[in-house]
C-alpha cells in the first residue's frame, strides 16, 4: 500500500479528483483551506481565493502508479501553458501499512 499526499490550490481539486477516481481512488481524506509557503507562493488562510487543499490517499501501488502518471500528464501541460511559471502542485508517495 501507498499513502499519496497531493498539496495543490483549491481551484485544482476538481481535475484532482477526476484523475484519482480514473485512477481507482475513491476514498481519501481532504483538508480544505490550508494555508502554507512553497516555490509557487504563499498561501494564507484570510485569501480564500488562494488557499491549498491537502489530500491524503492511501491506495494499491498500481492505483497509486496510476494517478502519478496521469498527475506529471496535468503538470506538464499547465507548465506548458504558463510558459514555465510554477504549477502549484506537490505529490508525495509514502510506503502505509494499516496497523488497526
Amino acid at each position: 500500500m501507498i499513502m499519496l499526499m497531493i498539496i495543490a490550490r483549491a481551484f485544482m481539486l476538481d481535475e484532482l479528483e477526476k484523475i484519482l477516481s480514473d485512477s481507482g481512488i475513491t476514498a481519501y481524506t481532504m483538508l480544505e483551506e490550508v494555508a502554507g509557503k512553497g516555490k509557487a507562493g504563499r498561501v494564507r488562510e484570510s485569501n480564500y481565493t488562494e488557499t491549498n487543499v491537502v489530500i491524503l490517499a492511501v491506495c494499491p501501488s498500481a492505483h497509486a502508479e496510476k494517478a502519478v502518471g496521469a498527475l506529471r500528464e496535468l503538470v506538464k501541460a499547465r507548465v506548458d501553458a504558463s510558459h514555465g511559471h510554477p504549477v502549484p502542485l506537490k505529490v508525495f508517495a509514502h510506503p502505509c501499512e494499516e496497523l488497526i
